[in-house]
């Protein structure tokens, strides 16, 4: 009760002396200019193309800031085509997805956003008392559906017939899910979605319709990432992944590891707590000083001893390392 009370603490004076997602914004330098040169036009799974991805979902973090989002934009090739700003959330979902849609390099992206790292604690209460999967999915449908015209009239801009990729990390990467099918309900088919982190999308019947994206969807988890955990699959409620995930070990790289089979729905809820909950990792959060929240960097926080495992292994700057992508 003392640690969860702690957990609260923390959050309610961060967000007294930060924005939301201040653990996930990254200073506009470190967004190299050769961050994309890995990615190819493939509906394949690699190595280069995830390492793209993931620089696209970060930058999704920094749609509080239109400028900023377009010169790093620039810097790397691409041409914004649509956008979609932060906005005021009273729940776990947004009202509206944030997004990002911008076109070069032969292909148009389309990444959204995820949200703040230590919402993550209710993130795991909410979802777990959540009976219904088609209930909660709910939340994030009508968070695509607010901005889906947005999305499918920019996509349009760029070029109908163009190879078309979709990515987000933590939440942003259920709504990339719900995006893409979307989308192709529309006629725009994705070439290939990458989500880094993210939650189960919905039920039995989602996972059903989202049947022909499922080969070319590639879900990355990173270690005990608790994110990837919840809603929780059977038996407590009959949650679904979609698409192939790939996965590493806790302070390992991805590198070597392939897609699994698109029906696995992995990993467990249950397995993640024996490995780390049943030690109280959750609940143990170290207070940091107003010194050492001045120090936060988002960059450096897979180093960090502040958050909990299984939050840590969560944070962009845990992927950008398992993906071994050196951060300025």
């Amino acid at each position: 009760m003392v640690a969860a009370q702690r957990i609260d603490a923390w959050r309610g004076l961060k967000e007294e002396m930060f924005p939301m997602s201040f653990l996930v914004r990254f200073p506009q330098a470190s967004y190299r200019a050769d961050a994309l040169d890995g990615f190819t036009v493939t509906p394949g799974f690699t190595p280069g193309n995830a390492q793209a991805m993931m620089w696209l979902s970060q930058l999704a973090y920094e749609t509080d800031d239109r400028d900023k989002v377009d010169n790093i934009l620039k810097a790397l090739g691409l041409e914004m085509r649509g956008f979609g700003a932060d906005t005021p959330a009273t729940g776990l979902v947004p009202p509206k997805a944030r997004f990002i849609v911008a076109v070069g390099r032969d292909a148009t992206f389309v990444t959204l956003s995820g949200t703040d790292p230590l919402s993550i604690k209710d993130w795991i209460t909410d979802f777990t008392l959540e009976p219904s999967p088609n209930v909660f999915h709910k939340g994030f449908a009508e968070a695509v559906g607010a901005v889906r015209s947005d999305i499918e009239a920019a996509i349009r801009s760029g070029g109908a017939g163009q190879p078309l990729f979709f990515t987000g990390h933590s939440m942003g990467g259920a709504l990339a899910n719900i995006a893409a099918l979307r989308a192709l309900d529309a006629g725009l088919r994705a070439t290939a979605i990458y989500t880094f982190g993210g939650p189960r999308t919905g039920g039995q019947r989602f996972f059903e319709a989202y049947e022909p994206l499922g080969e070319s969807t590639f879900r990355l988890v990173n270690g005990n990432d608790i994110v990837p955990a919840v809603p929780p699959s059977l038996p407590l409620g009959n949650f679904r992944h979609v698409g192939q995930m790939v996965r590493c070990g806790s302070g390992s790289t991805f590198a070597g590891q392939v897609p699994e089979s698109k029906e696995g729905n992995d990993p467990s809820l249950i397995q993640i707590g024996l490995r780390t909950l049943g030690a109280a990792d959750i609940f143990h959060l170290k207070i940091p000083s107003i010194e050492e929240l001045r120090d936060i960097d988002p960059r450096t926080l897979d180093q960090s001893d502040i958050l909990p495992g299984v939050v840590r292994d969560h944070v962009p700057a845990s992927y950008f390392r398992a993906l071994s992508v050196t951060i300025p």
